[in-house]
């Protein structure tokens, strides 16, 4: 019998979870099983046999009929322990915690390599753009996103895309984020996607990002993208869930972004952008 692993969290930290799932396969010798409320995005990945949805409550599930199919019942979960003390990265706990050992705390997710091929001629008809991500991290049907999300929404983003565009005036900018999370922005380029899994696929071949702490930043810093970015932070820390690589700026407020635009646009320039 196989187990069963269950994931918490949002789209971000589904993400993270995939830097373990090469340590989780070779400890487990088969593909995973995995159970979250994002399934979608394990569907077509070779280290996963099968992904469901989490939506099975063990209480109606009378006589136990899905879970007694799994040898083990596995919930690792870092934001309901130590964790939240900040003296570790996500990953390591996590690998901690699974027992096993991860060498790169980078995302390591596979893209549909199908819908690849569909949306391609599309991607490259685009020429130089970056992904930029202004709000995020809860779900999509809540109301007044931004004073509820307090300390990683960035309110300025129309302004830094001003700048960037006078700077770089014939690179792309495409806004991922949900429609209630911000008004829209100008100076940006309007495309056909809109679904997080066409963006995890539009991170493998973008010049570069810019985003606060939230999904976008973890489908760019996918460890076979090589893609370098700039994020901002504002509550969460990057050194519990961000990257080395990138540029990370942090915020002296200790519950709001309050980086001016014009230092967000500088180190943005400042990377190594081929």
């Amino acid at each position: 019998m196989i187990d069963l692993h269950i994931i918490e969290g949002g789209v971000g930290k589904h993400l993270q979870f995939t830097a373990l799932l090469d340590a989780l396969f070779k400890k487990e010798k088969r593909k995973l099983a995995l159970m979250s409320a994002c399934p979608e995005l394990f569907q077509n990945d070779d280290r996963v046999l099968s992904s469901h949805l989490h939506n099975i409550d063990p209480f109606k599930d009378t006589f136990h009929t899905f879970f007694n199919n799994y040898k083990n019942i596995i919930f690792n979960e870092p934001n309901k322990t130590n964790f939240l003390k900040g003296k570790s990265h996500i990953i390591k706990y996590w690998a901690d915690m699974y027992d096993v050992k991860v060498d790169n705390i980078a995302p390591n997710f596979q893209i549909n390599k199908k819908r690849e091929k569909i949306i391609q001629s599309d991607i490259l008809k685009l020429g130089k753009f970056i992904l930029v991500q202004f709000t995020g991290g809860q779900a999509i049907k809540q109301n007044m996103y931004n004073s509820n999300n307090v300390g990683r929404n960035y309110k300025h983003g129309q302004e830094v895309i001003n700048l960037i565009k006078e700077e770089i005036p014939d690179l792309n900018i495409i806004v991922f984020g949900h429609d209630n999370e911000h008004e829209p922005f100008f100076n940006t380029t309007q495309s056909i996607f809109t679904d997080k899994l066409d963006f995890m696929i539009l991170a493998k071949y973008c010049l570069s990002f810019l985003c606060i702490d939230s999904s976008l930043q973890h489908m760019c810093s996918n460890k076979d993208f090589n893609k370098k970015g700039v994020v901002l932070w504002g509550t969460t820390k990057h050194t519990m869930y961000g990257y080395e690589k990138n540029c990370n700026l942090v915020t002296e407020h200790p519950y709001a972004i309050d980086i001016e635009p014009k230092i967000i646009v500088d180190n943005f320039i400042k990377l190594d952008l081929q």
